[in-house]
C-alpha cells in the first residue's frame, strides 16, 4: 500500500504474539526501487524468510531501528549481513544491541541517494531512552515503534523508561502535524495527531490514578498496581509495575516527596520482549 506522501508502505507480522507485542512485531519496507526497512523484529524462526519475502530483489540502503528492544531489532545484524544494507539507530540503540552503523540524532535524514523522498529521525524517549521514530517526508506519516500501538498502550519501562521523556516525545511528534501512524505493534493508525493526543491524555490520567492511590494509603508498588491497574494477567504484571514505578519516579523528578512505597527501588530483572 502506499503512504499518505505516496510512498509505497509494505509490512508483515512478526510470529511473536503474546500480551506484550499483541499480534506480533511489525517490519516495515518504505520505497519502491530501493527500500528502507524499519525494524527488522526478532531473531525468531521463519524472520528472515519472511524479511526476504518482503525485499523481494530490490535492494536495501538502510535498516533503521526504532530501539534496541528484541521483538524489533534482535535479527538486525543478520538482516544487515543478508542485504549487504547498513544499519541507522541512535547512538544507544547501537551500543545496547552491539552494532555498527550510523548514530542518529534528531532531525538526521536517511534514504536512497536518488529517491525524492527520505525518513527523518525524531528522537522520542519514554518508553525506552534509546527510541526513536522516523518521519516519511514528503508527506506527515511516522513510524512510530513503541511510542504508539495500534490498540492499546505502551508500557513505559522504569529504569530506563521515563514519564515526562514520553510526554515530551508525544509534543514533539504532534508538533510535526502527525497524519497516519505505523506503529510497532498493531494496525497503522490514520488519524495520528488524534491518537498521540489520546495517548497523551491516557498517560496524565494514568498519573493521576497513581497520584489517588498513593493518597488512599497504597504503600507498596503491587498494591498501587493493583488499585490503578486491576487484577491483570500475571504476564502483564511486571511491565504494569515498570509503568508504576516510572510514574512514581516522575513524582519525584517534579520536586515533590513521596510516601514510603515498598518494593520502589526493587524493579528486579530488567524487560525483555523476544
Amino acid at each position: 500500500m502506499h503512504g499518505d506522501s505516496g510512498v509505497p508502505v509494505a509490512w508483515f507480522v512478526a510470529s511473536n504474539p503474546g500480551p506484550l507485542t499483541l499480534d506480533g512485531s511489525r517490519s516495515y519496507a518504505v520505497g519502491s526501487d530501493e527500500l528502507i526497512i524499519v525494524d527488522p523484529g526478532p531473531a525468531i524462526i521463519g524472520q528472515m524468510e519472511q524479511l526476504e519475502r518482503l525485499v523481494g530483489n530490490r535492494p536495501v540502503a538502510v535498516i533503521c531501528l526504532t530501539h534496541a528492544h528484541a521483538d524489533h531489532a534482535g535479527i538486525a545484524e543478520l538482516a544487515a549481513q543478508r542485504f549487504g544494507a547498513p544499519v541507522a539507530a541512535s547512538g544507544e540503540t547501537l551500543t545496547r544491541r552491539g552494532l555498527a552503523g550510523r548514530s542518529l540524532e534528531d532531525g538526521d535524514q536517511v534514504g536512497p541517494s536518488d529517491a525524492p523522498w527520505r525518513l527523518v529521525a525524531l528522537r522520542t524517549p519514554g518508553h525506552s531512552s534509546d527510541h526513536t521514530a522516523y518521519l516519511l517526508e514528503p508527506g506527515r506519516a511516522v513510524f512510530t515503534g513503541d511510542l504508539v500501538l495500534g490498540t492499546g498502550s505502551s508500557a513505559i519501562l522504569h529504569p530506563d523508561g521515563e514519564v515526562g521523556a514520553c510526554l515530551e516525545s508525544f509534543r514533539h511528534v504532534l508538533s510535526l502535524d502527525p497524519g497516519r501512524l505505523y506503529p510497532g505493534h498493531g494496525q497503522p493508525i490514520d488519524d495520528g495527531e488524534a491518537r498521540l493526543r489520546e495517548y497523551a491524555n491516557h498517560r496524565l490520567e494514568r498519573h493521576r490514578q497513581v497520584e489517588r492511590a498513593l493518597e488512599a494509603g497504597a504503600g507498596s508498588v503491587a498494591e498501587v498496581r493493583r488499585s490503578v491497574y486491576g487484577d491483570l494477567d500475571v504476564d502483564l504484571v511486571r511491565a504494569a509495575d515498570a509503568s508504576v514505578r516510572a510514574h512514581l519516579a516522575y513524582i519525584v523528578s517534579q520536586g515533590r516527596e513521596l510516601p514510603p512505597v515498598a518494593g520502589l527501588d526493587d524493579p528486579g530483572h530488567p524487560i525483555e520482549v523476544e
